[in-house]
């Protein structure tokens, strides 16, 4: 996968984006509130509708904190044409499925004609032959396709209302339209999400997606809500080395899970929702915890603005800060409590 992305890189280039990518490297490292970068990883989610209801997702659980909508096609060209001078990768996805967008293949073609890698995950149960082809002469770069399970039982598990036998047919139609057009895009990779309900078909499944033709298969983590004893119970591996959490015995006895993710987003990244709603970082679904709209303001305003200055100030060399301004990170501290914030 690494040679794709550094073709893409390399093929998408220009001199004043190389040397966006190093200052806003060079500022995470010194930890700076207010930045000359700007932003050369992007989220934008189409739309936060789902035709599944997964149960640890937000949006499969009915507790999505924001209305339900799709990005207006022209809405996305605005936001792309601000971006698009500092933008390599383009993340076309969030708390949706984004093949629902009637809009979707106008918004890949657009973003890829202003040099843009786009990258678009999807449960692939809602697609055909037409929408495989479209896909590709779209010029989408890569497609992360979920695959949570060898066997019906087990993928339905967590993908409730799908069917693994539509996602490996309509997988096959996406790698006959790629292969029918000599295509090298997008690059196809298939993601398992471990939980206790598949962690020993992994190998199984493994054979099954590359006997089909996808051009990677791996692994990915299932993140809980970490103080939810039933949970962590239901969805967590057997195995502690299948998980992203970490298992310990506290000083009480009580077994002790805590998010290990590293925040960078701050400073190298930044989530735009449907609606325009700026969010720190991805993880992030309610309105409340916005820090502007992109539809209202400036992308390089907002950037600088006190929200995400309060927010850099939270990680500042020799400790935290106070900002001007009261945020999410303050409480997150780059170690999100899922479904909890």
């Amino acid at each position: 996968m690494t040679w794709y992305y550094l073709s893409r890189f390399a093929r998408n280039s220009t001199l004043p984006k190389m040397a966006n990518v190093v200052l806003a490297k060079s500022y995470k490292r010194l930890r700076r509130d207010r930045l000359v970068s700007m932003p050369y990883r992007y989220t934008i989610d189409p739309t936060n509708t789902c035709n599944l209801r997964c149960p640890l997702c937000p949006t499969g659980l009915g507790i999505l904190g924001r209305e339900r909508g799709l990005m207006k096609v022209a809405d996305f060209q605005h936001v792309v044409d601000e971006i698009a001078p500092w933008c390599y990768l383009l993340e076309l996805y969030n708390w949706g499925e984004p093949f629902l967008h009637p809009g979707i293949f106008d918004m890949i073609n657009y973003a890829y004609q202003r040099k843009i890698v786009v990258r678009l995950s999807s449960n692939l149960n809602h697609f055909n032959p037409e929408m495989a082809g479209k896909t590709v002469d779209a010029g989408l770069g890569c497609i992360i396709v979920s695959v949570d399970g060898a066997t019906e039982e087990s993928y339905q598990s967590y993908r409730r209302r799908g069917r693994l036998e539509t996602v490996l047919r309509n997988l096959r139609y996406l790698v006959d339209a790629k292969r029918s057009r000599n295509a090298d895009h997008p690059f196809i990779m298939v993601r398992m999400l471990m939980n206790r309900y598949n962690e020993r078909e992994v190998e199984t499944l493994r054979t099954i997606i590359m006997d089909i033709g996808a051009d990677i298969f791996v692994v990915g983590d299932l993140f809980i809500d970490t103080t939810n004893a039933a949970q962590r119970q239901e969805w967590l591996p057997l195995d502690a080395k299948n998980s992203p959490y970490d298992y310990q015995e506290g000083d009480s006895g009580q077994q002790v899970i805590e998010n290990v993710w590293h925040c960078s987003d701050l400073w190298e990244s930044m989530t735009i929702n449907w609606d325009g709603g700026v969010a720190p970082c991805c993880w992030l679904h309610k309105h409340e915890h916005d820090f502007a709209n992109a539809l209202q303001q400036p992308v390089r305003e907002i950037w600088n603005g006190a929200a995400y200055v309060s927010a850099r100030r939270v990680f500042a060399l020799g400790g935290s800060r106070t900002g001007p301004q009261n945020v999410i990170c303050t409480t997150c501290r780059g170690r999100p409590q899922y479904l909890k914030i």
